[in-house]
């Protein structure tokens, strides 16, 4: 498997979480050049609905 680390020319969302006891770890990556990362479950799912309004309102899309 490749790294799915998003990066602008392959933006997107990238979520992992090792096992029910660790901490989940976030990453986005848009094609304007925005970034952001989130470590933690509850940050991270604020981050994921970041990403989506991002998404749905970036001129660049």
């Amino acid at each position: 498997m490749g790294d799915l680390t998003p990066t602008p020319g392959q933006p997107g969302v990238h979520i992992t979480k090792p096992a029910r006891d660790f901490p989940a770890t976030g990453t986005y990556t848009c094609c304007c050049g925005a970034t952001r990362r989130a470590k933690g479950d509850d940050n991270v799912r604020d981050l994921v609905a970041e990403w989506i309004d991002h998404r749905n309102t970036c001129p660049h899309r």
